[in-house]
């Protein structure tokens, strides 16, 4: 992945963010945010390291709507 594609990704996350995250709690989720520098891709579960950002989206939409998130 080439730069410019990284920043396009980036330059959408933080539009989405802005525009759909209410001030208050973006305060919280920047003092939560730090976790993101001690997170370890390797050990999720590789079902879920090779599914695409579409099943997982999914995934969680659907963890959402049945309850069983536990947030």
């Amino acid at each position: 992945m080439n730069n410019e594609e990284i920043k396009e990704k980036i330059e959408y996350v933080n539009k989405k963010y802005t525009e759909n995250v209410p001030r208050p709690v973006r305060f919280v989720v920047r003092k939560k945010i730090k976790m993101i520098e001690k997170f370890d891709s390797s050990e999720m579960p590789a079902s879920l390291r090779n599914c695409s950002i579409e099943q997982y989206i999914d995934i969680f939409k659907n963890a959402l709507k049945e309850g069983s998130l536990k947030f």
